[in-house]
């Protein structure tokens, strides 16, 4: 079956909601896929009775997904591949979980290498260390959280489609507070397409407020069973304030699931050390699968 790749809009989440359950892997959710698919950065097709997603920018070549559904996988995966190289790429499947490894050598055996990335693996804390921040371990972040309790008087509340433009105005002034980072076009569009579209998607939003002003907020949604997946976190420069909205949105959104997934660290060494810091239970971690034989 021939591949033809589409963009990602807004009225694809029913499709994405047939191939996708169940899956903490952060690559393979529609709304990641939808707020960072940029001007056809990521796009997706079917094949097989099975979606793939492809990933391409200006320093990285033309790559796939694993495919993802009930459909034909190993057929999936020839299609695609014949795509790729009909493209003039060589085929490249990117941020694999274990799972999706072992099933790929099953299929192919001794086809792949396998290359992990760390760069794009998952942060999975335990929702209850994220509330209570207890233990030697979180003792630092424990403190910030308590400095912040006693030395303000806040409000949390669930945030709804209304609160989006003061959510908005929160991350521009989130940026200028950092000196107005380079080139955070990419980050703040796709804010903009998950604020705008925030009753339009499966998430949920919690804020601080501080005299009435909203000076911190987050958002995430259900990914699996036991997991939620927490898609941004902001908060103005008062010291235990993100460690006060992590706390706050768990503790009032995501009592019921085991896990929280705080995605990856994009190789950016103070967010790896920050999200490290907060001592995770596991790393997801992904790998690329590059052909290195004929299928």
């Amino acid at each position: 079956m021939a591949v033809k790749r589409k963009r990602i809009e807004l009225s694809d989440q029913q499709v994405f909601e047939q191939y996708i359950q169940n899956e903490n892997n952060s690559t393979y959710n529609f709304t990641n896929m939808f707020i960072w698919a940029g001007d056809g950065f990521i796009t997706y097709g079917l094949t097989e009775g099975c979606l793939v997603l492809f990933f391409q920018g200006k320093k990285q070549p033309l790559s796939a997904s694993y495919p993802v559904g009930k459909g034909d996988k190993r057929a999936a995966v020839l299609s695609v591949s014949s795509f790729l190289e009909k493209q003039g790429f060589r085929p490249v499947f990117r941020n694999l979980s274990d799972y999706m490894v072992q099933e790929l050598e099953v299929m192919f055996p001794g086809c792949f290498e396998f290359v992990e990335d760390r760069n794009t693996a998952d942060y999975i804390y335990e929702t209850e260390k994220m509330i209570t921040l207890s233990g030697k371990k979180l003792h630092a972040k424990r403190n910030h959280f308590n400095y912040f309790k006693n030395n303000y008087s806040y409000e949390y509340k669930t945030l709804t489609q209304a609160d989006m433009p003061a959510c908005m105005s929160l991350f521009d002034a989130w940026v200028a507070e950092k000196g107005g980072e380079e080139d955070m076009t990419a980050s703040r569009n796709a804010a903009v397409k998950l604020l705008e579209h925030f009753d339009d998607l499966p998430v949920r939003g919690g804020g601080i407020y501080l005299d009435g002003k909203l000076s911190a907020f987050s958002i995430g949604e259900p990914v699996s069973e036991d997991t939620a997946l927490i898609h941004v976190e902001f908060a103005l420069d008062y010291r235990g304030l993100f460690n006060v909205i992590n706390s706050e949105f768990c503790a009032h959104e995501w009592t019921n699931f085991k896990y929280v997934n705080r995605e990856e660290d994009m190789g950016l060494p103070g967010l790896r050390q920050t999200k490290l810091a907060y001592r995770p239970a596991y790393l997801l971690e992904k790998f690329n699968a590059v052909q290195v034989k004929p299928l």
